[in-house]
């Protein structure tokens, strides 16, 4: 085999292992770097917050191109967090309050809720990072005097008729859940089974619209239909 012939086909692995190492980084981040951030981060929490934390689960985000970890506080397993690498002027961001803040909203509307729909399934989520110029730590106030953007979640497996008596059953709750706060919205998701419709249901928080009535509730809040096997909206 000649030299040229040689150094070309040489080159031409370089190139390709050159890519597929780039690509590998790309997506999977540096595994040193991985864990130094996740050392960084955890030091990051524990001065933050005076407690001690335990990493679940490094990751990185490689659309960020940051690395981070899945954390919970060693006196409560069950709250887990992120926390990355952060941007402009944040070294690091977390959100231990907003999971926080979801929990004591679930904590406060769940037993409510189980009154107007015994069977219903209920979650709450929060949006993220919210936190970031609220708390500087360690204390965390609670959801109701601090107005973040949460959100309460209720599913059915029932059929929702769009009767007078059902729109009551939702003010009801909703109204409720905003004497909480006035950044808290709520949507609801009733799942047909027997004719395969779902109807889901999103209601504003109180700073958009406040509904203490039927024909608030109608008004401002908006309906949509979907076919349960195909996902395709349905006419109304």
């Amino acid at each position: 085999m000649k030299v040229g012939k040689w150094i070309l086909i040489v080159s031409f692995a370089v190139i390709v292992v050159s890519i597929a190492a780039w690509v590998v980084i790309a997506f999977y981040g540096l595994p040193w770097k991985e864990k130094a951030v996740d050392a960084k981060l955890e030091k990051y929490l524990e001065e933050k917050y005076e407690q001690d934390f335990t990493l679940k689960e490094s990751f990185y985000n490689f659309k960020a191109g940051s690395y981070g970890g899945q954390f919970y506080p060693v006196s409560d397993p069950e709250l887990e967090f992120y926390a990355e690498e952060g941007f402009a002027e944040y070294t690091y961001v977390d959100t231990y309050p907003e999971v926080l803040w979801a929990r004591q909203l679930k904590e406060a509307v769940q037993p409510i809720a189980k009154e107007i729909y015994p069977a219903a399934s209920i979650d709450t989520n929060y949006t993220t990072y919210e936190s970031l110029d609220i708390v500087k730590g360690p204390k965390i106030p609670p959801f109701h005097e601090v107005n973040v953007m949460l959100g309460v979640h209720l599913e059915m497996e029932e059929a929702f008729l769009d009767s007078k008596e059902e729109w009551k059953q939702l003010v009801s709750l909703i109204e409720k859940v905003q004497g909480f706060s006035s950044a808290i919205d709520v949507s609801f998701n009733f799942a047909d089974k027997e004719k395969n419709i779902e109807t889901f249901i999103t209601c504003p928080p109180k700073t958009e619209a406040e509904i203490k009535s039927v024909r608030q509730a109608k008004k401002f809040c908006s309906v949509s239909k979907y076919d349960m096997e195909t996902d395709m909206a349905l006419d109304e």
